[in-house]
C-alpha cells in the first residue's frame, strides 16, 4: 500500500495534473547545489550534506525535551486538519506551555488535531552552530534567517510563496513537499488580498474552481531525516508532515521586490487590484489591524504597497530576517 506521501502524488496524477519528481543531487555533491542556487533553475533535493551537523543527532524530540524541557514556549495546539484558512484567528490556537509538555503533545497528538511549534527563530532555543549553513553556501551580503519547525503528524504549511531562497532541512521524521514555479503563480490562485498565499488545497484540488492547475507542472518529493531541499525564491510550496518531525529552514539571498510583485499583480486581474486598493486604505492609511487566519499571516498586498511607498521596502513586513 502506498505511503501517505506517495498517495498525495498519485491523487494529483489521478486528477489529471502533471507531477514531476524533484531533481536530486548525488550524495554530498555540494557543487551541484551551489550551481542550482546560482541559476535558480528549480528545486533540488540533496542527501548527505547534513550528516556532520550536530543537529542531526541532537535535535530529536526526546533529546530536545531533556535539554530544554523547562523552557516556556508558545505553540499552536489542536489545529484544523482541513481547509486553507484557519476557521478562527491564529491566536485562538496559541497556548503557552513548557517545552517538555509540548514534546509530549507532539508524540501523542492525533493527525486530526495536530500541534506545531513553528516559525521559531533557531537561536532563541537552540545553538545555531548545530546547523552549518555557511558551509553550504558562503554569505552573499544579504540578511539570512533560520527557523525551526517542530510538530506532530498532520501539520501543514499550505501552498504559499516566500520572497527569498530557502534551504528546507528535515532533521527527524518525514514530510512531503509539493512545489509550483513562480512563473505559474496564476495557477496557484493567490487570495485577492494576499499574493503569497494560495486558495488551493492540493490534498483536494477543485479543478472546476481552479482550472489553470491543469496547465501547470507540479513537483513532488518525500523528505526523510538528513534531506535538504532547495526552494528557489517565489516558488510555491505545500509542506505536510506524515510523522512527528523536526525541521529547520534557512532563508537567504536577494529577495523578490516591488517590481516582481507588481508584475504578478498586474496579471491577476481586477478583483486583485480592487482588494489591493481597499487594503491600501484600510490597513495602510487607516492603520486598521489585519486578521491572522493564514498560517503566520504576512501583511496584505495593499498594506505592503503602502509600506513600499512610505519606506521603499515592499517586503518590510514580510521579510523574516527584518522582524
Amino acid at each position: 500500500m502506498p505511503n501517505p506521501t506517495a498517495m498525495m502524488a498519485l491523487q494529483l496524477l489521478d486528477e489529471g495534473l502533471t507531477v514531476r519528481r524533484v531533481a536530486r543531487a548525488a550524495a554530498s555533491d555540494i557543487g551541484a547545489l551551489r550551481r542550482t542556487v546560482a541559476r535558480r533553475s528549480g528545486p533540488m533535493l540533496c542527501t548527505g550534506l547534513l550528516d556532520s551537523w550536530p543537529a542531526r543527532a541532537a535535535w530529536h524530540p526526546a533529546a530536545l525535551a531533556e535539554r530544554h524541557g523547562a523552557r516556556r514556549v508558545t505553540a499552536l495546539l489542536d489545529l484544523p486538519d482541513t481547509g486553507v484558512l484557519f476557521p478562527q484567528d491564529q491566536r485562538r490556537y496559541e497556548r503557552e506551555l513548557s517545552f517538555a509538555e509540548f514534546v509530549e503533545r507532539v508524540e501523542t497528538a492525533e493527525p486530526s488535531a495536530p500541534c506545531y511549534l513553528a516559525y521559531q527563530r533557531a537561536h532563541e532555543i537552540f545553538d545555531p552552530a548545530d546547523c552549518d549553513f555557511a558551509a553550504l553556501l558562503p554569505p552573499d551580503g544579504y540578511p539570512t534567517d533560520t527557523r525551526v519547525w517542530i510538530g506532530s503528524a498532520g501539520t501543514r504549511s499550505m501552498l504559499h510563496s516566500d520572497l527569498k531562497d530557502n534551504f528546507f532541512c528535515q532533521l527527524w521524521g518525514e514530510k512531503s513537499v509539493t512545489l509550483l514555479a513562480w512563473r505559474d503563480s496564476r495557477a496557484a490562485y493567490p487570495f485577492p488580498d494576499n499574493l503569497v498565499n494560495s486558495q488551493v488545497d492540493l490534498a483536494a484540488p477543485d479543478l472546476r474552481r481552479f482550472p489553470r492547475l491543469k496547465g501547470a507542472v507540479l513537483h513532488h518529493v518525500r523528505m526523510g531525516p538528513g534531506d535538504l531541499l532547495y526552494i528557489p525564491r517565489g516558488w510555491w510550496h505545500d509542506i505536510r508532515a506524515h510523522s512527528p518531525s523536526v525541521s529547520v529552514n534557512h532563508w537567504f539571498g536577494r529577495p523578490l521586490g516591488l517590481t516582481q510583485y507588481l508584475a504578478q499583480l498586474g496579471g491577476l486581474g481586477p478583483a486583485y487590484w480592487k482588494a489591493t486598493a481597499r487594503d491600501f486604505v484600510v490597513h495602510g492609511l487607516l492603520s486598521r489591524a489585519e486578521s491572522t487566519r493564514f498560517f503566520f499571516s504576512p501583511p496584505s498586498t495593499g498594506k505592503r504597497l503602502y509600506d513600499a511607498l512610505r519606506s521603499g521596502d515592499f517586503s518590510r513586513g514580510n521579510d523574516p530576517s527584518a522582524s
